[in-house]
């Protein structure tokens, strides 16, 4: 009997590890043993590395500044969306950082924890919208203007959390920073230990890169990647400003750059054989696997996956979209669903939704080649001046200091 019990609650224990973090979080009122194994870091692991292993509870967090056309100052304005529920409305979250915040970006998304800069840079967090949990970490002070790339990452070897941020700024004739030849140019590169709780200052010659469009880093087997260019050797500069401007972004090389947690530096992927140097992409995941979207022509959305990992021959062709609504970039699958995809509407259709208080993602159904359903996130009295998204898992773990023993807490659940 004793053994049949004990059975039942392994299986129960087993099963606790497939459910989502938020069913979890209402579990853990269940008993003193269940808040206390579910609230173990060990535990949070094991359900995390069945989370990233079976890709479920994959969410995507809209984070953005909202303006009344009339009355109020800005607020911040945070939605979640389960991919695995595309059926149901987008949902708006609380969020921990005070209710007097207007402005917070998302910079980086990992194992379901979130680094987020509110305020103009002046605080940072390290936040899981899961759990509620967060801390706040010292801002970096990086240059505010200009374009950047940014991402969190985990390095398993030293169980340390990461942030990498490298800011690019560039001015124009008019600015007093000048030079002679019309421009001025600044790379900002830091890095975040977590353990540490502080920002590391890099030498901008480690970064040989120019960033294109601000990004926050599509995440593949744990490690952060962007989209960059670096420029041709033949580039010279002219006095001349708008020449200069026509070299400058035009004559270039895009590539995709990962960041090396050990060493940490930069290093490049290579691309697909037929890939052009001045081809313009965006980066994302589906199916796990590493995946760029072209708009070659305008009327289409072309888009391929590296199906090995480092292997450029492995780059395969998922899919093409035709479609009204111009330029498209794939989000994600739904969970266990390689027949329909999410995917945001370029910037150019965006920009009068926005003036309009309309946002919108679609759903298109790839064996079917339709849309499935447009989701719109609607103000009829507010407009977005400034948003960012990201997807991010479901997931239980928060950096801890405290380790408690996993073995007794299993014990003591399955002795109930």
């Amino acid at each position: 009997m004793e053994s049949t019990i004990t059975l039942v609650l392994e299986i129960v224990y087993d099963i606790l590890l497939r459910l989502p973090a938020k069913s979890l979080q209402r579990f853990k009122l269940v008993s003193k043993p269940w808040g206390s194994l579910i609230s173990d870091p060990n535990f949070a692991e094991s359900h995390l590395r069945r989370v990233n292993t079976s890709q479920d509870n994959v969410n995507l967090l809209r984070v953005g500044q909202i303006r009344a056309v009339t009355g109020p100052r800005p607020r911040l304005s945070l939605y979640s969306m389960d991919s695995d529920g595309l059926n149901r409305e987008i949902v708006k979250l609380d969020y921990p950082f005070g209710d007097n915040l207007r402005h917070a970006r998302i910079l980086g998304s990992c194992n379901g924890l979130l680094l987020i800069d509110t305020e103009s840079c002046a605080e940072y967090f390290l936040w899981n919208p899961s759990t509620g949990k967060y801390k706040t970490i010292p801002p970096p002070f990086i240059q505010e203007d200009g374009e950047f790339i940014s991402g969190l990452a985990y390095e398993s070897t030293s169980r340390n959390y990461k942030g990498i941020i490298v800011s690019h700024y560039v001015s124009g004739p008019s600015s007093p920073s000048h030079d002679n030849y019309g421009n001025y140019e600044s790379l900002c590169y830091r890095v975040y230990d977590y353990q540490k709780n502080s920002w590391t200052s890099k030498d901008f010659c480690e970064f040989s890169y120019r960033i294109h469009t601000s990004s926050t880093a599509v995440m593949v087997n744990g490690v952060p990647h962007w989209c960059v260019y670096r420029r041709k050797l033949d580039e010279r500069n002219d006095q001349n400003y708008a020449q200069h401007l026509r070299l400058f972004y035009f004559h270039v090389t895009y590539v995709i750059i990962y960041f090396d947690l050990k060493n940490e530096n930069f290093k490049e992927v290579e691309l697909p054989m037929w890939a052009t140097q001045e081809m313009k992409f965006d980066l994302g995941v589906l199916g796990g696997c590493l995946s760029m979207s072209l708009n070659p022509h305008g009327s289409f959305t072309e888009v391929w996956a590296m199906k090995e990992y480092g292997i450029p021959e492995s780059w395969t062709k998922l899919f093409v979209i035709s479609s009204s609504f111009g330029k498209l970039r794939p989000v994600c699958f739904p969970t266990n669903n390689r027949n329909k995809v999410l995917l945001k509407v370029g910037v150019k259709k965006l920009e009068k939704w926005k003036k309009e208080g309309v946002e919108k993602w679609i759903i298109f159904n790839l064996k079917e080649e339709i849309t499935e359903r447009i989701l719109l996130l609607k103000n009829d009295n507010w407009y977005d001046t400034y948003f960012s998204e990201c997807t991010y898992v479901g997931s239980l773990v928060f950096p801890e200091e405290h380790q408690t023993n996993h073995e007794e807490l299993v014990d003591e659940f399955c002795t109930l």
